[in-house]
């Protein structure tokens, strides 16, 4: 199947129904919801749709350090000299984003007793960080390739990301900055 059968907001219904996941566990969902509705899913597919929703941040993506000890731990166990090969990917959290209406897809209700999860609270202060870090590289790229369509984008999801990361002086004042960056890039764009 090429077409995705589960929305993004979706993505993050599953994702928000354990507080947050690692990127694999995520994708096991996502296949135990479509063996349910009788769909094969290609691996491709579902890394796109999960690298989709973090690109239009429905998701996000931060660093968890008991995940990093685990995985050097597990790789400790595995065999010598394997640090080299832990997969970032999977020592990511991933939880619910600034741009998501989390909604729950069709037998989702099922999913906390099919997998083995790994579900944790939110690290909210961790997750801030990544999006407030993201949305700076994603500006500074949009606005060195003159990317309006970007711009406009980025420069809409700072009331998002605002909203979602509260009213902390550093996230209000990194937020704003950037607002301002883009909104004047946008400006000298039309002028």
């Amino acid at each position: 199947m090429t077409e995705r059968f589960i929305s993004l907001d979706e993505i993050a219904g599953i994702v928000n129904l354990f507080g947050t996941l690692t990127h694999n566990t995520l994708d096991n969902a996502i296949v135990e919801l479509a063996f349910r509705r009788g769909i094969e899913t290609e691996p491709e597919m579902r890394q796109s749709m999960i690298a989709t929703a973090i690109d239009q941040y429905r998701v996000v993506a931060y660093p968890s350090i008991g995940d990093e000890n685990n995985a050097t731990t597990n790789s400790d166990l595995n065999a010598a000299g394997s640090a080299n090969e832990i997969n970032e990917v999977a020592m990511n959290r991933l939880a619910p984003g600034p741009t998501a209406f989390p909604t729950l897809p069709a037998h989702a209700e099922d999913l906390p007793r099919i997998l083995e999860t790994d579900g944790q609270e939110i690290d909210y202060e961790a997750a801030t960080r990544a999006v407030v870090n993201r949305l700076r590289d994603d500006a500074t790229r949009a606005i060195a390739n003159n990317d309006t369509e970007l711009i406009t984008y980025l420069l809409d999801i700072t009331y998002d990301i605002e909203t979602w990361a509260g009213t902390t002086p550093d996230n209000t004042n990194s937020v704003a900055d950037l607002r301002h960056r883009l909104d004047s890039a946008l400006t000298e764009q039309y002028e």
